[in-house]
């Protein structure tokens, strides 16, 4: 849970320290809290006393009020009023004192009230004038009684007040044991929580150490980078309209790497003047667009005349702050655009000598014909009128020359229809393929009943092609397989079809995404070997003597030719006296 995403961030490590300072400032507050009312209560307890105290004193200065009466009027000597003229002022003073003391107390304050009255009704005894034994008996009586009721009211009051002192005692004892306890678990957990922000922050710090050194390797890989690839980075802020550029976007424009005062007006100083205005449009459109596409500009570079061709990309990006980011790469394309240049005026010249040799093929193919047709029909007219007046030798010498003829015929024809296909504007229709085969099983129908071969054929789909061009490259296949039948053995030669991709066939290219038709031609003749499978198919290439097969070697060229003009493939698998297997494929 703790290596989340979340527990990592700095949002984590800030909520660690505001939860531990607002953890620190309630504690600040209630030991505050908890010392005023520490405070409040000591206060309660002392005034308890003093009430006690001043309620004991009270009692005591009556008591002296009254033997100082009685002395004076016993012994009628004045030493003896003293005490007693004292004693009103004291008594005074005293229910001044409980009476602030007990001014939030209103039972209190009520008994206070009655004690005041009862001490006014003694001193009331204390003024009369006895004049028989029985009326100071009687005074005694009633100064006793009144006494008695003073004395009940003070215990009242010095009860109420021991019980408040004792409910006060429990609440200072109670503050006593539990503060402590909370103060240091909040305290505790306080400590806890800011030794887990420190290890936080020690371990992200770490890692912030080790991302730095690995950031430094990465500029400077970058740096390195940038000077291989010949390119420069650059970004731009478009709120605050400040531009930054690598060290090589400085080489690029021929600066010395963050070059003093070089800023973005000397880089625009350097553009080609028919390439300004569009470089400089380009890169406001960029402003709006969140990814603009490589856009090609010429600059002079700086101190010289040397024209540089420069490619740039952008992308928009917008920062954490909401801030609006060009984040850019520029690369000198100089070399590629030269060997670009390079290439086109070989192609250019590549494709005007296939030209000028498609014409020659095609012009000195015709031309060949018509010497060739009247050396065909001198000797049509020799094998008619003449043969028998020549010599053995004579005779043999005239066979080679018709047989020499008869394949100049062929080499003629072959060269006609290679050429015919180099040349053919691709029409493209819908071909079926079944058609197709018939048309060539009715073509090669002589050499088919001649050799009692055996054309096997499925149903075969629809592609599109061009009609007479798959019309010839069944012809030559089907061709091939009965020029190089076993003698031995009745030709027999299957045609078959299915869907397939380069993810399940591994001779069409990985990167070719297209579904593509096999149609494989298997016959039983005498094979060749497997290294010779990709050679088969160049031009003019032969496995076996003239004599022992007749053939120019152009067939197989002219089905590869036309297999591509269909942007397919075509492939041979085989083995010496076991038969071929040609495969090809025709986007389906």
């Amino acid at each position: 849970m703790f290596n989340s995403s979340y527990f990592n961030s700095l949002k984590f490590i800030r909520a660690i320290f505001y939860v531990a300072l607002f953890i620190l400032i309630v504690l600040a507050s209630i030991t505050y809290r908890h010392y005023e009312e520490q405070e409040n209560i000591s206060n309660a307890i002392q005034k308890r006393y003093e009430v006690a105290i001043e309620l004991e004193k009270l009692i005591s200065y009556i008591k002296d009020a009254e033997t100082g009466d009685r002395g004076f009027t016993l012994t009628n000597d004045s030493t003896f009023l003293d005490p007693y003229l004292n004693a009103r002022s004291r008594i005074n003073e005293s229910f001044n004192k409980l009476k602030l003391s007990t001014r939030n107390s209103k039972k209190q304050q009520e008994h206070l009230g009655k004690i005041y009255n009862l001490v006014d009704h003694r001193f009331e005894y204390f003024k009369m004038q006895f004049s028989t034994r029985e009326e100071f008996k009687n005074n005694l009586k009633h100064g006793k009684l009144i006494m008695d009721s003073l004395r009940v009211e003070v215990n009242e009051m010095i009860d109420y007040e021991k019980l408040l002192l004792k409910e006060t005692d429990k609440i200072y004892e109670l503050n006593s044991s539990h503060s402590p306890i909370f103060l240091f678990s909040s305290f505790l957990v306080a400590i806890l929580i800011l030794v887990l922000g420190y290890f936080k922050l020690s371990n992200n710090y770490t890692k912030l150490l080790a991302s730095n050194a690995q950031l430094k390797i990465y500029d400077e890989s970058s740096k390195q980078a940038e000077i291989l690839g010949k390119y420069g980075s650059w970004s731009y802020n478009i709120d605050k309209e400040i531009f930054t550029f690598s060290e090589n976007y400085y080489r690029l424009y021929g600066f010395e790497p963050k070059q003093k005062n070089i800023g973005s007006n000397d880089f625009k100083m350097l553009l080609h003047p028919e390439d300004k205005e569009a470089t400089i449009q380009n890169f406001e459109e960029s402003k709006s667009l969140k990814q603009s596409p490589p856009f090609p500009f010429r600059i002079y570079k700086n101190g010289t005349n040397e024209i540089v061709h420069l490619r740039t990309k952008c992308k928009m990006i917008i920062t954490n702050d909401g801030c609006k980011t060009l984040l850019g790469a520029t690369r000198d394309i100089t070399e590629d655009y030269e060997k670009t240049q390079l290439i086109e005026e070989r192609n250019k010249e590549l494709e005007k000598t296939v030209k000028e040799l498609t014409e020659f093929n095609h012009v000195a193919s015709h031309d060949l014909q018509e010497p060739l047709r009247k050396i065909q029909t001198f000797i049509s007219r020799i094998e008619d009128k003449e043969v028998e007046n020549l010599s053995e030798n004579g005779k043999t010498y005239f066979e080679r020359i018709k047989n020499a003829a008869s394949r100049m015929r062929i080499l003629i024809d072959d060269l006609l229809q290679y050429s015919r296909t180099s040349r053919t504007k691709n029409d493209f229709e819908k071909v079926d393929l079944n058609t197709t085969i018939e048309n060539a099983i009715s073509e090669l129908s002589e050499t088919i009943k001649e050799k009692k071969a055996v054309v096997d054929f499925e149903k075969l789909p629809q592609v599109k092609g061009v009609v007479f061009q798959l019309n010839q490259l069944f012809i030559n296949l089907v061709s091939n397989s009965l020029k190089y039948a076993k003698e031995d053995e009745i030709p027999y030669i299957k045609i078959q079809s299915k869907k397939t991709s380069g993810k399940t066939d591994k001779n069409i290219p990985e990167n070719d995404k297209r579904t593509f038709y096999k149609i494989t031609i298997t016959d039983n003749g005498i094979g060749f070997e497997q290294e010779f499978s990709e050679k088969i198919f160049n031009l003019f290439q032969r496995l076996h003597g003239k004599t022992d097969y007749p053939g120019t070697g152009v067939g197989l060229a002219i089905c590869k030719k036309i297999v591509d003009n269909h942007k397919g493939y075509i492939t041979a698998k085989s083995s010496l006296g076991n038969g071929a297997k040609f495969s090809i494929y025709l986007p389906a």
